[in-house]
């Protein structure tokens, strides 16, 4: 599952999925938030020649921009679908080069009731800067929700899309972390590596006061 903001990046998530070693058949779920790149997606999903992990690729189109938590709309879907037995689902973000034995990794390490993510930090105080990179099988207070695998289950109670102030509507990451926290799920480091690209272009360089503030709310 991935959200998609930057169309440049397509073809290259696409490659990064279908050369996947290790791993069952991959179906891919792209959210667009942007209607008018659209036309842009389809066209570069017509002429990809899959060959290798990639089975499957589907494309939503939001009406307007959802922000950052549209993804766990696709991850609602599925679960609604699976219900009696939801499984797994794999979260990475268009801003991400991942190894190839990323999906396999994710899936190796994955139990019940844990989250696992790359993105994990120890956070030291009730600021939310005073955080430190964790290490696997070390304590977890904070995951980004862009390279992680965790249950599809956790988007099955409504309270996750409904009770999230609007004012935070775009910090996904500390409303999934915190909702995961305090409904009996486990935080924990994935074992891979993922190198960010188009850093630069990261809207959370903006919102470091509103994410400090967040924290301290969700308490």
């Amino acid at each position: 599952m991935c959200l998609f903001n930057r169309p440049e990046r397509l073809e290259a998530m696409l490659r990064l999925l279908d050369g996947q070693e290790g791993t069952p058949g991959i179906a891919l779920y792209l959210w667009n938030n942007n209607r008018a790149d659209h036309d842009f997606y389809a066209g570069v999903l017509r002429g990809f020649e899959a060959s290798g992990a990639l089975r499957s690729v589907r494309l939503v189109r939001s009406p307007y921009n959802l922000g950052s938590i549209a993804r766990f709309y696709w991850a609602r879907v599925l679960a609604e679908k699976a219900r009696a037995d939801p499984g797994p689902v794999i979260v990475i973000d268009d801003d991400e080069d991942v190894q190839p034995d990323f999906v396999s990794t994710a899936l190796s390490v994955h139990r019940p009731g844990v989250v696992h993510a790359w993105w994990a930090f120890t956070v030291a105080s009730d600021d939310y800067f005073d955080r430190a990179p964790a290490v696997v099988g070390g304590p977890v207070d904070h995951v980004g929700p862009g390279g992680m695998i965790c249950d599809l289950s956790i988007f099955l109670d409504d309270r996750f899309f409904t009770e999230l102030p609007q004012r935070y509507w775009l910090l996904d990451d500390l409303w999934f972390t915190h909702f995961a926290k305090t409904h009996g799920q486990t935080l924990a480091k994935l074992p891979v590596e993922i190198e960010f690209v188009l850093a630069e272009t990261n809207q959370h360089w903006n919102l470091g006061d509103l994410k400090r503030e967040f924290y301290r709310y969700l308490g």
